[in-house]
């Protein structure tokens, strides 16, 4: 998987402190030595343009982040192996339970948002329309043929193949697949039958592939592919990526616009595990969209590591959020940043 570092001491660094442009927000400030994490692929796109800044920023600092999958992630970090974990999704209890029982009060940060893109690989077919049953109805191997009667329904005109369908999904513990079966189980629940969780008993004659950037690689090489990935993994790779059809009737595609008008219907309780709305009603909305995590410890035991940790996280909060659109995220709310600004506060370091 790949390894994003900001390397310490670089020639290209800048000496001057990076600045948030809201008025509330203070300066970041640049602590210094190393710190490292791992988990979601699904961040790890604006994750290394944050490190990359934070670099150019903060002389001295180093940041390592490896994506190995969410899963991975929150074991990695339980085990005291890393400092912070990624993770698309928030921990279930008995990982919450077991990671406090050696790091302490655990905290779950929002930092960023994004759209789970269906991405597919048809020759000619150069655009995709699909609703929440037929994308459940493809996934759950129901539907098993590119001229299946439910996506010509939604294609008017399109020429699709007779090809047969092959799914691709993640083989690994995945952040990036506990949203989006959570999106099947909230939009489809008839269809979709196999649960909501980083791993799913996906049906037999399906492909798994580890990683995001995997699953994207799978799909580029095999004609008739579909998958799932965050949007900017297809992108980069020229598939082709479906509208998807939200309750409000409207087809929608993954972007940084969309992402947010789904944002704002999602419930945020007082520990931030933020809870989203796979069913919005706004014309508007993408209905895959998904928040990203970092999972730090509160009182981290290393006092020198807690400040830089601190100090990167303020700083993906800060100036960090201006990164987002460019790369296909969406920068967080307003209101949700503030909160997750004041968390990330509360690392006591």
């Amino acid at each position: 998987m790949a390894l994003v570092a900001a390397a310490c001491g670089s020639s290209s660094k800048s000496t001057t402190s990076a600045t948030t442009t809201a008025t509330t927000k203070p300066p970041v400030a640049c602590a210094t030595g190393t710190i490292s994490g791992a988990g979601s692929t699904f961040v790890q796109t604006i994750a290394a343009q944050w490190i990359k800044d934070f670099d150019n920023a903060c002389p001295g600092a180093t940041v390592n982040y490896q994506g190995v999958g969410s899963g991975a992630g929150i074991q990695q970090f339980t085990a005291g192996t890393v400092d912070f974990a990624g993770s698309d999704v928030v921990m279930k209890p008995t990982e919450q339970t077991a990671a406090e029982a050696k790091v302490g009060p655990v905290l779950h940060i929002p930092w960023s948002a994004g759209g789970i893109a269906v991405e597919y690989n048809v020759s000619g077919v150069s655009s995709l329309q699909l609703d929440a049953s037929t994308v459940a109805g493809i996934f759950a191997g129901k539907i098993k043929k590119w001229n299946d009667p439910a996506i010509a329904a939604t294609n008017s005109g399109a020429t699709l193949p007779s090809e047969a369908i092959q799914v691709v999904h993640r083989s690994d513990s995945s952040g990036t697949t506990g949203a989006f079966t959570a999106y099947l189980t909230a939009a489809a629940p008839s269809v979709w039958t196999l649960g909501a969780a980083k791993d799913v008993p996906w049906p037999a004659g399906e492909q798994g592939a580890k990683g995001s950037d995997g699953v994207t690689a799978t799909v580029k090489q095999t004609e008739g592919a579909i998958g799932y990935a965050e949007l900017s993994f297809a992108q980069t790779s020229s598939l082709g990526v479906a509208k998807i059809k939200n309750p409000a009737g409207s087809f929608v595609a993954p972007d940084a616009t969309s992402v947010a008008a789904a944002l704002a219907s999602a419930t945020v309780p007082s520990d931030l595990k933020v809870k989203i709305n796979y069913t919005p009603t706004d014309p508007a909305a993408y209905p895959i969209t998904t928040d990203t995590f970092v999972i730090v410890p509160q009182k981290p035991a290393d006092a020198a590591k807690g400040k830089l940790l601190k100090d990167f996280i303020l700083y993906a909060l800060g100036p960090g959020q201006q990164s987002a659109a460019g790369l296909n995220y969406a920068p967080l709310p307003t209101s949700l940043d503030n909160q997750a600004t004041t968390a990330a506060q509360s690392i006591q370091a």
